[in-house]
């Protein structure tokens, strides 16, 4: 094992690909990184897969280079940013159909009586009944317009300028409601009125590129992906949980009230454990199944981190344990030694927010894999 030099940190940190923005999500690497290896292991045409696929970013950069790009996760969330970059609409519809539906909320009575008060404290009551009437009206898994324009409100819900419909908030991620109730008294803050429509064109104008291929996106359990055919990939760039870093769900509650999602219940179906037995378990399983879905002389591009022990001074190296203990127990070798990338405090997120530290490091490494 050895430290090599990451070219991939040469190129544009987005790749000068404005879709990148659609909307923050944590733990997420730069779409270099992908661009980097689907230009040295894949060619134009090739089916690249992220079965782990977080905001879609391996997939959009992927249908960007003319490769058909294929993402799933678990997460509703990560589903829909991934099915909203996978299949781009014309600018022309997308904008047509936010007039339409604007026009249809004005006419439209909209009740918030029974909305949370958690979430009614971060809007205003205009921009919250309107949120409402979008969070009922879009269909978003079923039409490619509903999810761009699902993935646009869920990337403006929150944040601390003019471009987001709460009241100020330090943090594009969501932080806990009693956190957030404090912080809202502690700073006097009030509920602007801002006009959800209005700051879905804003948005649409400063992210909006279209590649002209299309991709898919899944919405299933990594260890049986039964829409993946047998023998169907050229090449899988993703990076795989980490041992008790991120509760998604718990992080993203309140962009998953749009969903009509709860966060409890969504990480109740995404993995997550502190046993390195259970990880191991879990990481042999998706092994397996990504096995199946590879080509013969496909590879498997995995960025794994390093992890401290909460309760210890320990930092695991995961990566060179999910190689011993699953990968080459099914057949899986290495191309090359393994790469050893230190990131930055403003590229990774090990630290959410207050003196809550999450155990992830600033070390990630890459293992890239073919198959016997």
């Amino acid at each position: 094992m050895q430290d090599q030099i990451c070219e991939w940190k040469e190129f544009p940190k987005n790749m000068n690909n404005r879709l990148h923005s659609l909307c923050s999500y944590m733990a997420m690497f730069p779409p270099s990184l992908p661009h980097y290896f689907i230009q040295k292991y894949s060619k134009e045409g090739d089916t690249i897969f992220d079965p782990f696929s977080g905001r879609g970013t391996t997939v959009l950069e992927a249908v960007f280079m003319n490769r058909i790009g294929i993402g799933n996760d678990r997460n509703p969330l990560a589903y829909l940013l991934t099915k909203a970059k996978s299949n781009v609409p014309q600018k022309g519809r997308i904008l047509s159909k936010i007039d339409k539906l604007s026009k249809e909320c004005n006419m439209s009575k909209i009740s918030i009586d029974g909305v949370e008060e958690k979430i009614k404290m971060l809007y205003n009551d205009y921009t919250l009944r309107q949120l409402v009437f979008l969070k009922n009206k879009l269909n978003w898994e079923k039409s490619n317009i509903d999810a761009f324009i699902a993935a646009m409100v869920v990337g403006i819900m929150h944040g601390n300028s003019k471009a987001y419909l709460s009241i100020s908030m330090p943090n594009t991620f969501s932080m806990s409601p009693n956190y957030v109730k404090n912080y809202i008294i502690e700073h006097q803050l009030s509920k602007p009125k801002r006009d959800v429509f209005t700051l879905l064109n804003k948005k649409l104008d400063r992210c909006y590129q279209r590649p002209t291929i299309r991709g898919k996106a899944y919405n299933q359990d990594v260890t049986k992906m039964s829409k993946i055919k047998n023998s169907s990939v050229d090449l899988i760039v993703t990076s795989p949980p980490y041992t008790r870093v991120i509760r998604y769900g718990k992080f993203n509650w309140i962009r998953l009230w749009f969903l009509g999602e709860s966060g409890k219940e969504v990480d109740k179906k995404l993995f997550f454990t502190q046993s390195i037995t259970k990880y191991c378990d879990f990481m042999t399983k998706a092994l397996n199944e990504m096995k199946r879905t590879l080509k013969s002389d496909g590879k498997i591009v995995l960025i794994i981190g390093d992890v401290e022990d909460r309760t210890s001074d320990n930092v695991f190296n995961l990566a060179n344990i999910v190689l011993e203990k699953c990968a080459k127990p099914l057949g899986f070798n290495l191309v090359k030694p393994i790469i050893s990338d230190s990131i930055s405090d403003n590229t990774k997120v090990s630290k959410i927010w207050g003196d809550k530290k999450g155990n992830a490091t600033r070390t990630d490494r890459i293992l890239i894999l073919n198959k016997v």
